[in-house]
């Protein structure tokens, strides 16, 4: 999706998000921290492997293991640098066809993940973590009384052995609160400087004593199982997140009142929890997500890029074979949005390309779907990297996907979402330069695409953001004004002393628009710091001077373009109008399609904010996503499409300073397979 600078802590680590200044960003400047609770590097650092130690099965696996266990990781430190301290929660569960366990490391970036590998019996248990590009094996026994799990956890190497320095491993077993007869539910909003964060707690006493769970559905955390200790007073609730949060609570004589501190790093809040009448936690719904059995098959793969990084995906073939020619399929390659993603676009819980892909195979389709680079099984460094860098790599990708046996080179098309909808015209642009290109992109779809300059998408962005918040529209307009003047600022070259004064009144602006108390000296220049770093990152600054229309009026290939009406982060009227005028103009073959309702991330939304996405249980429209695959279906059939010569192109332009100015394709893969930088020799 497209970064917006309401950097939330949910948000994924990395670069940072597009500057929008919407009303609550400097809670991210100011409480840095707050909440926490996404991926991080979870490594111990680099050491030689070791052989693996594995728990044989020979009985199933006993009933005292059933349940929820919580406890942790911990490790000692390596060369100076701090150890492990991983908060872990498992459910393990009889499954029709073995055991099963759900696991919970907000750390590692899994909430209640499936584990893999699991083998066990009446006393031992052993399983596999697979998150976040890294493997990492648990391995336990239960104590005499079968209250705790003590044992050892370790990462796995690329051939499967465990990897030193050993970690303890230590769970204690806890009830889960959904399955306690009387157990509360209670709602409160926690005020963290001007941002209101709504948060559900449930709590009850099982056999094992007080337990309870969390969701703040803002964050996409549903039924987390939190510690529960209770007290003289009331009780005192951790939050297993990235940096441990802690909730003290004084009840009332009838406890329909908690009200007490929520602190977590140097964050520290008032907070009350009001009983809600027959409550229960929303629970983790997100009825789309594929379910098997799976009418394709999903193979692992690994793609080198000639600079050096490689990218994981997955690719799936469809069993179906009714789109084949001679035996070959066509196909897709997804593009995510801006910010680290991993192959299934996953945000809050959504993994809207895994239904894409879904959705695509059981039409007859076959995908590839990558992570970053950087990011899950791709290497290389996300940091640093500009749009084009990306557009190499679904280049490269797309590329190597047309190389593949099953697929017809012919009818390879890409789909890109936000940042991946401003991608996939380069793309099909390098690929068809020229009036006879080889096998190139046959058609692309474009899911909320950038039509506007980036420093035109993100001032309307910021506008609407604060429309659809309530903010009025005479102060609205002073922000406004300032982020408009900071992005123009940054297309015009202007130097750093020049472009902090304008940063600094636009901060100034976003603080009288919140209602926050102007931070002290100290506070103030860590802000402004923070705001220059992400201003002057150079995919940022790319990002704000690119200008996407000259390269979508030069499209040749079929190409769908889907917004939904209540896209607040590249706002429909805007770019779809722009998408209008040049396909008017440039002849481009262009559908434009727009959807009533649908926010950025095609869910039907009530106002749009990205606030929503997490509490929406749609992770894309039905109506919107049929359409969508019938379309990339009946245009693969006819593909690929004639080419359209150049010299007949209205508003084609050759002129060579023209073509300069558009990106330039970073590296090409022959047909021979060698794969060298543009312009060396063969």
């Amino acid at each position: 999706m497209l970064r917006t600078i309401m950097h939330k802590p949910h948000a994924l680590p990395g670069r940072g998000d597009p500057f929008s200044m919407s009303k609550t960003t400097l809670m991210n400047f100011i409480a840095r921290g707050l909440l926490v609770i996404t991926s991080v590097a979870w490594t111990v650092g680099h050491v030689d492997p070791a052989s693996a130690c594995v728990v044989e099965s020979s009985d199933k696996l006993s009933d005292a293991w059933l349940g929820a266990w919580m406890g942790s990781v911990v490790s000692p430190s390596i060369n100076g640098k701090p150890g492990l301290d991983l908060p872990v929660t498992i459910v393990v569960r009889a499954g029709a066809a073995g055991p099963e366990i759900d696991i919970t490391v907000l750390t590692a970036g899994a909430l209640a993940k499936p584990a893999v590998e699991i083998v066990g019996d009446a006393n031992d248990l052993a399983f596999t973590l697979d998150s976040g590009g890294k493997r990492a094996r648990f391995e336990g026994a239960l104590n005499d009384d079968r209250t705790l799990i003590a044992g050892s956890f370790a990462f796995l190497d690329a051939k499967g052995s465990m990897m030193p320095p050993p970690c303890v491993w230590s769970m204690h077993r806890v009830d889960l609160v959904t399955s306690v007869a009387g157990a509360r539910v209670y709602d409160a909003v926690l005020d963290a400087m001007g941002q209101k964060l709504p948060m559900r707690l449930a709590l009850g006493e099982g056999r094992h004593g007080w337990c309870g769970a969390i969701e703040i559905i803002s964050q996409g955390v549903r039924e987390l199982a939190v510690g529960v200790e209770r007290t003289a007073t009331g009780f005192k609730v951790r939050l297993p997140v990235g940096s441990v949060a802690t909730i003290e609570l004084a009840a009332d004589a009838e406890m329909k009142v908690l009200e007490g501190t929520f602190s977590q790093a140097t964050f520290r809040g008032p907070i009350r929890f009001e009983l809600v009448a027959d409550a229960k936690l929303a629970g983790p719904r997100r009825p789309q997500d594929p379910v098997a059995p799976f009418p394709y098959q999903e193979t692992e793969v690994r793609i080198d890029h000639p600079n050096g990084n490689t990218l994981g995906g997955t690719l799936t073939i469809p069993a179906d074979k009714g789109l084949a020619r001679a035996g070959r399929l066509p196909a897709v390659v997804l593009v995510t949005g801006s910010g680290p993603q991993n192959r299934n676009e996953e945000l809050l819980g959504h993994r809207p390309f895994a239904v894409i892909a879904d959705a695509l195979a059981r039409a007859g389709v076959a995908v590839l779907r990558c992570d970053d680079r950087g990011v899950g099984a791709s290497t290389g460094a996300f940091a640093g990297a500009t749009s084009i860098d990306f557009a190499s790599d679904a280049d490269i990708a797309s590329e190597w996907l047309k190389r593949q046996p099953t697929i017809d080179a012919a009818r390879v098309g890409m789909i890109g979402h936000s940042e991946g909808a401003m991608i996939a015209p380069i793309v099909a642009m390098w690929q068809n330069a020229g009036d006879l290109p080889v096998d190139p992109l046959a058609f692309i779809v474009l899911l909320a695409p950038p039509a506007e300059s980036g420093a035109q998408t993100l001032t309307r962005q910021t506008a609407r953001m604060y429309e659809v918040s309530g903010t009025p529209a005479d102060k609205l307009a002073v922000a406004v004004a300032a982020h408009a003047a900071v992005m123009r600022a940054i297309e015009q070259f202007r130097a750093a002393d020049a472009l902090q004064p304008l940063v600094v009144e636009l901060i100034r602006s976003q603080l009288a628009l919140s209602n926050q108390p102007t931070p002290d000296d100290a506070a103030m220049a860590s802000i402004i710091d923070g705001a220059m770093k992400q201003l002057t990152d150079l995919w940022m600054v790319e990002f704000i001077r690119f200008d996407p229309r000259p390269v979508l009026a030069r499209l040749e290939v079929p190409t769908l373009a889907m917004c939904g009406s209540k896209d607040v982060q590249v706002v429909a009227e805007a770019n779809l109008g722009l998408l209008e005028e040049i396909k008017a103009k440039s002849g481009a073959p262009i559908t434009i399609r727009r959807y009533p309702g649908l926010n950025h991330l095609f869910q039907p939304a009530t106002t749009g904010l990205p606030d929503e996405y997490s509490t929406i249980e749609t992770t894309f429209d039905p109506k919107a996503l049929a359409e969508m695959v019938a379309w990339v279906v009946e245009t693969a059939k006819a593909a690929p499409a004639p080419q359209i010569p150049q010299a007949t192109r209205a508003g084609f332009s050759t002129d060579a300073a023209d073509v300069a100015a558009l990106p330039q394709r970073l590296w090409l893969l022959k047909p021979a397979n060698a794969i060298q930088p543009t312009g060396a020799q063969p």
